[in-house]
């Protein structure tokens, strides 16, 4: 070689050897990190499907709780409508001029 060549990749084989194990393991590095991220969203991900399915059920229990009661709020009202104009009815029969 030269002397007043400056050594670099494209003339020195085994600088070029050196420094695409440097690349290769810094690459290695931000894949790992990657891969770690990916990990991580994954449980992340998991976890929240788990609690929106429990939450998804509560809720349908809680529609479900909630269309019982308003069955039973519906029935005593119209039983109690039923009752007062049957009581109303009697009144008046009662009370008809003879």
């Amino acid at each position: 070689m030269s002397a007043d060549r400056p050594i670099t990749e494209l003339t020195s084989l085994e600088l070029h050897v050196e420094l695409c194990a440097e690349r290769y393991k810094r690459l290695e590095e931000k894949i790992g990190y990657v891969e770690e991220s990916l990990d991580r969203i994954h449980a992340d991900f998991s976890s929240f499907k788990t609690d929106n399915q429990k939450n998804l059920s509560e809720i349908k229990n809680l529609l479900g709780g909630a269309k019982d009661e308003k069955f039973k709020i519906m029935v005593t009202s119209t039983a109690t409508i039923v009752v007062g104009l049957l009581a109303m009815l009697g009144y008046v029969i009662t009370h008809l001029p003879k």
